[in-house]
C-alpha cells in the first residue's frame, strides 16, 4: 500500500513537471567550451576551470532539454559549421576551431590591420546564439554588428524592449524590476550626446552571479549600439549593467545571429530568465535561410553620432568635467601615497608596489588652450579656442561626414557638401550620375558613386539602372562602411558584395619579372609594376633592374667624374603625390670622389598616394659600364593606370 501511494506521488511530480513547460519541437546544438570562471587576461585555476567548464555545459544541456524536443552536446574543439546544417539553432559558448586562422597584416614594423579568423563562410545562413564575447570573437570576419565594444556587461538588464517577441513567447517571462544606480560610466558618457540621465534605473537581473560581486566570475559583453539598426536585418533589443551608454546592447539581432551577451551559465540563470534564453532560441531560428546584408569590418568605425561627441569635447563644460577629474585622481593618489609614506617613516613593511607610489607626482592640468588642441586636433589652427566656431562647423556638416573601414574617424565630404545633398539622401546618387553623365564633373560624379556604393561600373548609365531598379529597396548603412545597399537576401544581389574592397585580403606584394636574360649586347633589363600597400591607403611603384655580371649602372655620381646618375622621372595624376623619398638599394662606391654603383638585381621602391583616375608615367634613365667602356644612356619608360 505504501509502495503504491509513493509511487503516485512520484509519478505526480513527474506529471507536474513534465507539464510545467511544453517542448518546443526544436533540434539544437549546443557548442560548449567556456566555464563560469573569466579566463581573459586573467589568472584563473586552470583545474577549477576544468571542473566548471564540464558543469556548465551539463547544467546547459539540462536547461535545454527542459524545453526542447532534441539537443546534441558537442565541444568546441570537435565542431565545425557544416555540423550546424544538421540543427535549427546553434548555441555557443565555446570557441570553435577556425577554418583560417587569424592574420597581422604588417607594414614594415607598423601594424596594418587584423584578417580576423574564419568561422563560418560567407553565405552561412543557419541560427546561431552566441553567449557573451563569441559574438565578436567568431562574427568579426562575417561583419557582424555584435562587436566588442566593452568585456563589462554584469548580471543586470537595462532599457529592455518588453514588447519585442522573445518577452512574449512561447514561454512566460516576467520581468520583476529593480531600482538600481545608473551606471556610473553611462552618466559620464550622457552629456557627449546631449542627454541627462537619472540617478536611478530599473534593473532586471538575468543572472544570479556576476564579476562584480563573485571575483573571478566570467564577464560577459556589450556591442556598440550606434548604427546597430541602420540595416533592416538587425535589431536591439537589451542593454545591462556595464561601464559604456546607457543603451549599449547586451541583447540584439544581426541576420541569423543571435547576441546573448550575458555571461551566467545555465544553472546561474534567474527563473525568469531561463524562459528569455529560450525563447531567444525560438526567436532566432526563424531567421534560418537569412545572412548578413550590411557587414561592419571595422568594429570601431565612426558612424554620425561622433559629431555630437567631437561638439561637445570642445567645451567649456567637457575642460571642467576633465579637470574635475584629474584632480580627483590627484586626491585620491595623494592621499594613498602619504599613508604609505606614514607606514615608511614608522618603520613598517611596504608590499611589493609600495614603491611605485612613493614616487608619485601630481598629473598637470592642462590649459584650455592645450586641452583644445588634444581635442580638436587639425581643426585648432582652423578655429582656436573659438567654441561657437567648431559647433557651427561640426552642425552645419553632419549631414556631409562620412568614415571608412580602416578609419576611427570622421571625414568630411567636400563632393557631397559642394552638391547640398547629405549622404544618406538617395539624391545624392542621382545627382552623381547625372553630373557624370551630361560631362559637368564626371570625376566628382564617379568619385561620390564609387564612395558611397559597392558598384565599379564604367558608364553612369549602369548606376542609373541599379537605382531605378532597387531604388525602393535601397538603404544607407554608416556602421556597415557607409554604403548605400539593396534590402534582399539574395547573397549575389547586384550592389551588396563586399568583396570588391578586399578587406580581409592581404595585398599580394608582387616584384616585377624581368623578360629575357641579360648578356653582353644587353647588359641591363628593367621592369617596374605598380602595387597595392599593406595599409591600403597608398600605391607602391616598384622597379627592379637586373644587371649583368661584371657590369653597372650609377646611383650618386661625384662632380669630377663624367658618368650619368639612373634616373627616375615619375609623373602623377592630379590628386596623387609621392609619399617620401624613394628607397634605394644597397650600393657600392667607385673611383676617389664617393661615386655609388648599382650590381646585380637591384630593386627602388617609391610610394605614391591620392586619389582619381589617370595614369602614372615612369621613365628610368641610365648609363651602363664595365670596366673597360661605357654605353650610352638609356631610357626606358612604363604607364600605369590608376
Amino acid at each position: 500500500m505504501k509502495k503504491s501511494i509513493l509511487f503516485t506521488l512520484l509519478m505526480a511530480i513527474a506529471l507536474s513537471v513534465g507539464a510545467s513547460v511544453k517542448k518546443t519541437n526544436l533540434r539544437v546544438l549546443y557548442v560548449g567550451g567556456h566555464g563560469d570562471l573569466e579566463t581573459i587576461a586573467t589568472d584563473y585555476d586552470s583545474v577549477a576551470n576544468a571542473k566548471s567548464i564540464v558543469a556548465r555545459t551539463a547544467a546547459f544541456e539540462r536547461l535545454l532539454n527542459e524545453y526542447f524536443t532534441t539537443v546534441k552536446v558537442v565541444d568546441a574543439k570537435d565542431y565545425n559549421y557544416r555540423m550546424s546544417y544538421d540543427y535549427d539553432v546553434t548555441v555557443l559558448d565555446g570557441q570553435p576551431q577556425p577554418i583560417e586562422p587569424r592574420q597581422d597584416i604588417m607594414d614594415g614594423q607598423r601594424f596594418v590591420k587584423r584578417i580576423e579568423a574564419k568561422y563560418f563562410p560567407d553565405d552561412f545562413d543557419r541560427p546561431v546564439l552566441t553567449i557573451a564575447e563569441l559574438g565578436k570573437n567568431i562574427g568579426g570576419r562575417l561583419g557582424l554588428k555584435t562587436d566588442w565594444y566593452c568585456l563589462c556587461l554584469d548580471q543586470w538588464a537595462l532599457g529592455m524592449r518588453t514588447s519585442h517577441p522573445i518577452f512574449k513567447g512561447p514561454y512566460k517571462v516576467n520581468v520583476t524590476l529593480e531600482d538600481r544606480p545608473t551606471p556610473e560610466g553611462a552618466k559620464e558618457f550622457a552629456p557627449m550626446v546631449g542627454e541627462v540621465l537619472p540617478d536611478i534605473t530599473p534593473m532586471w537581473r538575468v543572472n544570479t552571479k556576476g564579476y562584480m560581486t563573485d571575483r573571478g566570475y566570467k564577464v560577459g559583453m556589450v556591442s556598440r549600439p550606434w548604427g546597430f539598426e541602420d540595416s533592416p536585418e538587425a535589431e536591439w533589443i537589451s542593454s545591462g549593467l556595464c561601464a559604456k551608454s546607457i543603451d549599449a546592447m547586451a541583447l540584439g539581432r544581426h541576420a541569423n545571429f543571435f547576441h546573448w551577451g550575458f555571461a551566467g551559465g545555465a544553472d546561474d540563470m534567474t527563473d525568469e530568465a531561463k524562459p528569455l534564453f529560450a525563447n531567444a532560441i525560438v526567436y532566432i531560428s526563424k531567421f534560418a535561410g537569412q545572412h548578413v546584408i550590411a557587414r561592419k569590418y571595422n568594429e570601431g568605425i565612426s558612424t554620425r553620432i561622433v559629431a555630437k561627441e567631437n561638439c561637445y569635447r570642445i567645451t567649456e563644460e567637457c575642460y571642467n568635467d576633465y579637470k574635475r577629474s584629474i584632480n580627483q585622481f590627484n586626491e585620491q593618489m595623494r592621499q594613498h601615497s602619504d599613508s604609505i609614506k606614514a607606514v615608511a617613516a614608522a618603520g613598517g613593511q611596504l608590499g611589493q608596489h609600495d614603491a611605485f607610489y612613493l614616487q608619485w607626482q601630481p598629473q598637470e592640468i592642462p590649459s584650455r588652450e592645450q586641452f583644445l588642441q588634444q581635442m580638436a586636433g587639425p581643426l585648432f589652427a582652423q578655429f582656436g579656442t573659438d567654441e561657437a566656431a567648431y559647433k557651427k562647423y561640426y552642425t552645419d556638416n553632419t549631414p556631409y561626414f562620412y568614415s571608412r573601414f580602416g578609419s576611427y574617424s570622421l571625414m568630411l565630404d567636400e563632393d557631397a557638401k559642394s552638391l547640398g545633398i547629405p549622404n544618406n539622401d538617395v539624391r545624392l546618387l542621382k545627382k552623381a550620375i547625372e553630373i557624370w553623365k551630361n560631362g559637368s564633373d564626371v570625376e566628382k560624379g564617379r568619385r561620390l558613386l564609387e564612395r558611397y556604393t559597392l558598384l565599379r561600373y564604367d558608364n553612369p548609365d549602369q548606376y542609373a539602372a541599379w537605382v531605378k531598379k532597387y531604388e525602393k529597396k535601397l538603404f544607407f548603412t554608416e556602421s556597415g562602411g557607409w554604403y548605400w545597399l539593396v534590402n534582399s537576401q539574395d547573397i549575389n544581389q547586384e550592389g551588396n558584395n563586399y568583396d570588391i574592397l578586399n578587406y580581409w585580403k592581404a595585398p599580394e606584394q608582387k616584384v616585377p619579372e624581368i623578360e629575357g636574360t641579360t648578356d653582353q649586347q644587353n647588359p641591363v633589363l628593367v621592369s617596374a609594376l605598380l602595387n597595392d600597400t599593406p595599409s591600403g591607403d597608398a600605391k607602391e611603384l616598384v622597379i627592379r633592374i637586373k644587371i649583368h655580371p661584371t657590369y653597372h649602372i650609377y646611383g650618386f655620381v661625384a662632380e669630377q667624374d663624367p658618368y650619368i646618375a639612373t634616373s627616375f622621372d615619375i609623373q602623377l595624376p592630379e590628386g596623387w603625390e609621392k609619399v617620401g623619398d624613394m628607397k634605394i638599394p644597397s650600393f657600392k662606391t667607385t673611383g676617389q670622389y664617393g661615386t655609388t654603383i648599382y650590381e646585380g638585381d637591384v630593386t627602388f621602391r617609391q610610394r605614391i598616394k591620392g586619389s582619381g583616375h589617370g595614369e602614372v608615367k615612369l621613365n628610368v634613365n641610365y648609363q651602363c659600364c664595365d670596366a673597360h667602356a661605357c654605353f650610352p644612356p638609356r631610357d626606358v619608360a612604363f604607364n600605369f593606370p590608376l
